[in-house]
C-alpha cells in the first residue's frame, strides 16, 4: 500500500512538473493531453485519474509553483534581502515571463479554476509583497505611498529579466541583487 501511494505520488509531482515546463513554453492553448501523456510516459487514462482535465492540471500546476513565495517573501531579514530573494525566487522559478501565464487565464472557462488562479497569485506572491512594501514605507525606507503600485513596479522590473539573465552574464542571485539595487536606488548617481 505504501509503495502505491509513493508512486502515486511520484506520478503526480511528475505531471506537474512536466506540465510546469510545457505551458511555460507554448501556453495553455498550445499543449496537448496527448503532449503531456508523452512527455511523461502515462497514459491518457492515468494523467485523468490525478487531474479531471488540462484546465484543472493548468490551474493546479500554478498553484505548485507558486507555493511557497509567500515564505521567501515573509522571511526574516532587511527590506533588500528579502527583495533580492524574492526577484531571485521568481527568477529561477520561471523560464517565461510571468505575465504571459496569467494571460492564458482567458483561455480557462471555469470561473471556479479562474478564482483559483488569481487567488493563488494573490495569497503566494502579490498580497505578501504589498504587505512588504507597506512595512517599507511604513519604515520609511521606501519612498512613496503606493503599495500596491510600488509592488507591481517591482514586479514588472523582475518580470522583464525571466530568462534572460545569460543575456547580462550574471546568475540568477547577481541578476536579483542588481535588479533589486535598481528598484530601490534607481539609476541617477548623486553628488
Amino acid at each position: 500500500m505504501e509503495n502505491n501511494l509513493a508512486l502515486e505520488h511520484k506520478n503526480a509531482e511528475l505531471i506537474l512538473k512536466v506540465g510546469w515546463r510545457l505551458f511555460q513554453q507554448k501556453g495553455f492553448r498550445g499543449v496537448s493531453v496527448d503532449e503531456l501523456c508523452l512527455e511523461c510516459g502515462l497514459s491518457k487514462p492515468t494523467l485523468y485519474y490525478y487531474f479531471h482535465d488540462k484546465e484543472t492540471l493548468f490551474v493546479q500546476v500554478l498553484q505548485y509553483q507558486l507555493h511557497g513565495f509567500h515564505a521567501v517573501i515573509e522571511r526574516p531579514g532587511t527590506l533588500t534581502e528579502r527583495l533580492q530573494c524574492t526577484a531571485a525566487s521568481i527568477l529561477e522559478s520561471f523560464q517565461t515571463q510571468y505575465s504571459a501565464l496569467l494571460h492564458d487565464r482567458e483561455h480557462i472557462k471555469d470561473l471556479n479554476n479562474q478564482r483559483h488562479i488569481r487567488e493563488a497569485f494573490h495569497c503566494e506572491l502579490f498580497d505578501p509583497l504589498i504587505a512588504l512594501m507597506r512595512v517599507g514605507i511604513e519604515q520609511g525606507e521606501l519612498d512613496g505611498d503606493d503599495p500596491e503600485l510600488l509592488s507591481l513596479v517591482f514586479l514588472g522590473i523582475v518580470n522583464n529579466f525571466i530568462g534572460r539573465s545569460g543575456e547580462q552574464a550574471l546568475d540568477k542571485t547577481a541578476l536579483a541583487q542588481k535588479l533589486t539595487n535598481y528598484f530601490l536606488k534607481g539609476t541617477i548617481k548623486y553628488e
